[in-house]
């Protein structure tokens, strides 16, 4: 099988750049377990040698191009998305590449496979595909768990990450990467800010304490004979939640969701106000919620909900969840909250990043 896999190797080697660049950042192994032909994950290329015993050399080439391809856009090594099984994130990087490359020798979903519109992230579409997967389901199409063991070994790893980053940067030609593929390569170079760190570093640098003396709770220096002290959590923090046409119900249901972890964090209130051009009643959040009424739907203007920060200092941090779509707002002088915006893409973010760092910090929900 190494033989079979040397010779592939050699042939990109003098025209795949991209291909034998990142197969080197690897090292081959077989697994005769796994229920897949052929995996990528932990630094290691997995191929199942009685799988691939019976196929043709050009249709194992294209396999091991498809794992190659994932590693050039690290689905195993960056964030993955929450709440989804192997089988749904190996689905939806499926359904990244079958979208993009072209196979003539096997099959692979696409979005279309699942009513999923074209041209979205490796996110999107394993959080959709979840929803679809029957309960207790392991695998679905290709070989009986076949999908799930594909996915097995992925786990973040920023090492792994950068060494591939480092890869894609010094590739000087494509080879026959098609151009919409080398874009989304090259686009995910770029530092990718894991919203979960921004939120709880953002909620850090805003938690506000109340100390109170009790007896309860011992002195470290004197024991009982003294009083020790407690911390109140006493943090108010305000969300602008961007509701006008452009952003989906299953957007605002996701954003929602994110909502409910400050809850996890210490925050013990969150006000919340709905807005297109004008802005809703804002709502007190005690504790997480899922029934949410959604208000709007119409334009978008964020100067509208800027201004009432600016009017409300008593909020130590401020988000704004949107599409980006909208006027810079002007930010005015009297406004010393901290605010942090969060988009839906990282094509929202390539739009908007550059204005929206002048007056917070910016990061994305995948």
């Amino acid at each position: 099988m190494k033989e079979r896999i040397a010779k592939i190797t050699e042939r990109w080697f003098l025209s795949e750049e991209p291909l034998f660049s990142a197969y080197c950042t690897h090292r081959v192994a077989e697994n005769r377990d796994m229920a897949c032909y052929a995996r990528v994950g932990k630094g290691v290329i997995e191929v199942n040698p009685d799988l691939c015993e019976d196929i043709s050399d050009k249709e194992l080439e294209e396999r091991l191009r498809v794992e190659v391809i994932r590693i050039l856009l690290k689905h195993p090594y960056e964030r993955q998305p929450d709440g989804c099984s192997t089988t749904a994130r190996a689905l939806g990087s499926n359904c990244v590449i079958g979208d993009s490359y072209r196979l003539h020798k096997i099959k692979m979903e696409e979005p279309h496979d699942f009513e999923l519109p074209s041209n979205q992230h490796f996110e999107y579409y394993a959080r959709r595909i979840q929803k679809m997967l029957p309960k207790g389901q392991q695998g679905q199409g290709g070989e009986p768990d076949g999908n799930a063991d594909l996915a097995a070994n992925w786990q973040q790893d920023e090492l792994m990450a950068a060494t591939v980053n480092e890869v894609i940067r010094n590739v000087k030609a494509w080879g026959s990467m098609p151009g919409h593929l080398v874009e989304e390569i090259i686009a995910s170079t770029k530092a990718r800010v894991d919203y979960r760190k921004i939120l709880a570093g953002f909620r850090a640098s805003i938690l506000s304490e109340k100390r109170k003396l009790t007896r309860m709770r011992p002195n470290r220096r004197f024991g009982f004979d003294a009083m020790g002290s407690r911390y109140d959590f006493s943090t108010r923090m305000i969300i602008g939640v961007d509701s006008s046409g452009s952003i989906s119900k299953e957007d605002l249901r996701n954003f929602y969701s994110t909502i409910n972890r400050f809850f996890k964090y210490g925050i013990k209130q969150i006000d919340v106000v709905q807005f297109d051009t004008q802005l809703s009643e804002v709502q007190t959040l005690l504790k997480a919620s899922e029934n949410i009424k959604v208000t709007g739907r119409g334009g978008t203007c964020f100067q509208p909900f800027i201004d009432f920060v600016a009017k409300h200092p008593e909020y130590d941090g401020a988000l704004i969840y949107t599409d980006g779509y909208a006027p810079q707002p002007k930010i005015p002088a009297t406004m010393h909250t901290p605010l942090c915006w969060i988009l839906r893409s990282e094509k929202e973010l390539k739009s908007h990043e550059s204005w929206m760092r002048q007056s917070g910090r910016v990061c994305v929900i995948l």
